[in-house]
């Protein structure tokens, strides 16, 4: 598998030359160098500029631009184009566009206006990508291949009749005959029960005050994921059959809105893991939010090195009030990212657009040209980077807490009947994550997947809202902790198997019923916006649950209410001890909990309170920042 070979941290954008005259090209070259910019992703959303009717391509333009970016020494991430189909390509087949839940067809005109099992779309990217495999596989300035763009951002689910009929195939090759399936599923509930693979449809739109089967919505989104999957797979294959040299990657979205896509399965596919961050700008914690898309990257990436495709200069365009990044805010993500292990700094996009759709999304080069905070900020970094070239291809140091993070229980609580709405398994990810951020502690994330020895690499593992739990994650689990490891475990875990189906006999199964010793018998979901104190002290909301200790020592119960009395922190003593945390404490008792965990199991603290520390090869980062105070502060040593 070819690997990232970059002889300087990779530094640019996603380039679209065809929206510029060619003088403006020269003026890009001269920029570009006086920013240092090495890379950039090109021909992205450049389809119908390729292929201007179907099997008639023009590569005039493409191949101009290519060499002058070589003459001047910028290497290329060469992208399939795949991302935007032509007009030309859905009006003579209309039948590939994407149909909603309610039966809605989504029209040409945006991007990602295709049907994921759609035949003619598989057919004619595959074409597409031929050619430009063949014609540049062996160009000199072509750095990587860049797959699409943000699989699932816009078409993550298609509910159409091909969309159905590839499901049935999905569902026949994964259970094998429907006396499995309807097991899985529990179907004899509301008269389900299927006798034929076509009866099976996907989950759309039902009847006011109903909602689909839950475990047929998990498994549509296992479904869904796996055929993006596919059509990357099929393009990735496509070069390869041209290229067995240059690394293959498709740009994940690591931050919290993006739902749709296993990248833990993802992983395993591409060459190397390389991901876009964009930020909500009125979030005051969004600091710690990047910090986190980061740290779950890294664990895609298995600890090596991977690469931040895209992330904004300053305002994006799509929220609802777009303010721009404070002054050395674009500095500090950008060297943040680099500590955290990526192999350099991409935006989109180079120029800003002067039409579209993003024209008001900022880019390296603003419309109001170089003469700019932002470029002035873009030739700053450009020049750090370059002083940190040392760092290519080194890992990061491993932190000693794990969080698991698992795309189907996240799928899987996002169903309608829940016992609150307010449950979110990446909010409450988070508030975990941001507790020991502001500590000063590191955290990695892995999979819930992973194996025993990955465990064994950690002293302490996190397991919050782990709500799916299968036979061998909870065997994991629990012979991790037999072997020396030490775990906390949160509410609403251990709560189904992996086909969505009730573990019996007292919530949270084997591990938080018999192993950490808490029958829990009833959930207790505490008001909207209320705040309740344990009998520790800690405040707490969102949850409560009506319990027992079951061997467990019991740390702190619930103080009022139908709970009152019941289990609220609880402990078991092994070789180290763990933790069961029945409500979703506030941040600050949050910390003081973490607190005492790290302490007791002797895991240190560096920075913390708004300033990350981190250590990458030979170098020590200190980022800084208070947001809102317009002050965000990089020092490196």
């Amino acid at each position: 598998m070819p690997k990232l070979n970059p002889s300087a941290l990779y530094y640019g954008g996603d380039y679209n030359p065809e929206q510029w005259s060619r003088h403006v090209w020269q003026e890009d070259i001269r920029l570009m160098k006086q920013a240092k910019v090495n890379l950039v992703s090109l021909g992205i959303f450049s389809w119908t500029n390729i292929e201007v009717a179907e099997g008639v391509y023009q590569f005039d333009w493409l191949d101009d631009i290519i060499n002058l970016l070589h003459e001047n020494d910028i290497k290329v991430d060469l992208a399939t184009a795949t991302a935007s189909p032509p007009a030309w390509l859905t009006k003579a087949h209309p039948e590939m566009l994407p149909i909603d839940a309610n039966g809605v067809v989504r029209s040409h005109g945006g991007r990602q206006n295709y049907c994921t099992s759609s035949p003619i779309y598989r057919e004619r990217a595959a074409a597409l990508v031929a050619k430009l495999a063949e014609r540049y596989g062996n160009h000199p300035a072509v750095e990587m291949w860049h797959v699409n763009n943000e699989f699932g951002c816009h078409n993550p689910l298609c509910f159409c009749d091909t969309t159905a009929a590839a499901w049935q195939g999905w569902l026949q090759n994964k259970y094998g005959n429907l006396e499995a399936l309807n097991e899985a599923w529990a179907t004899n509930f509301w008269s389900q029960r299927y006798h034929n693979w076509n009866e099976i449809i996907p989950p759309r739109r039902t009847p006011d005050g109903t909602f689909p089967n839950p475990s047929m919505v998990l498994d549509f989104h296992r479904f869904s994921s796996d055929e993006l999957l596919d059509i990357y797979k099929l393009e990735r294959d496509t070069i390869r059959k041209y290229d067995s040299v240059h690394p293959i990657t498709t740009n994940f979205m690591s931050m919290r809105g993006s739902i749709f896509v296993d990248y833990w399965k993802w992983a395993k596919e591409v060459d190397f893991v390389s991901t876009d961050i964009y930020l909500i700008a009125a979030d005051p914690n969004r600091d710690i939010e990047f910090a986190y898309a980061c740290d779950l990257t890294r664990g895609f990436a298995d600890g090596q090195p991977w690469l931040l495709m895209e992330h904004s200069t300053s305002a994006v365009n799509w929220q609802e009030h777009n303010l721009p990044k404070e002054q050395g805010e674009m500095l500090a993500n950008s060297i943040g990212s680099v500590a955290r292990g990526s192999e350099g700094a991409m935006y989109f996009q180079w120029r800003q657009s002067k039409g579209g759709s993003e024209k008001f999304h900022s880019a390296m080069v603003p419309h109001a040209g170089e003469n700019t905070r932002v470029y002035r900020q873009v030739t700053e970094l450009g020049d750090q980077l370059d002083q940190l070239r040392d760092l290519v291809s080194t890992s990061t140091e491993q932190a000693k807490i794990a969080i698991i993070h698992d795309y189907e229980s996240l799928w899987a609580m996002r169903q309608y009947n829940v016992p609150t709405t307010q449950l979110d398994y990446t909010e409450i990810s988070q508030d975990w994550y941001r507790a020991l951020y502001n500590m000063g502690v590191r955290v990695d994330f892995v999979s819930a997947k992973a194996d025993r020895a990955t465990f064994k690499k950690y002293d302490l593992v996190l397991a919050p809202t782990q709500y799916l739990m299968t036979d061998e994650l909870e065997a994991n689990l629990i012979d991790y902790v037999k072997n020396g490891g030490s775990l906390v475990a949160s509410y609403f875990t251990g709560i189904s198997n992996e086909t969505d189906l009730i573990r019996l006999g007292g919530y949270g199964g084997k591990l938080v019923k018999d192993f950490i010793g808490v029958r829990v018998e009833e959930f207790a979901p505490l008001p909207k916006g209320s705040v309740t104190t344990l009998s520790n002290g800690y405040q707490a909301k969102l949850w409560a649950e009506i319990s027992q200790a079951n061997g467990a020592e019991v740390l702190a119960t619930f103080g009022e209410g139908v709970a009152a009395g019941s289990v609220a922190i609880a402990r078991r003593n092994y070789e180290k001890p763990v933790w069961y945390v029945a409500s979703q404490l506030t941040d600050e008792s949050l910390k003081e909990f973490f607190g005492s965990v790290t302490k007791e199991l002797g895991i240190e603290a560096e920075g913390g309170n708004g300033i990350e520390v981190l250590r990458r090869g030979k170098f020590r980062f200190e980022i800084g920042h208070k947001p809102g105070s317009h002050s965000h502060q990089v020092s490196i040593g």
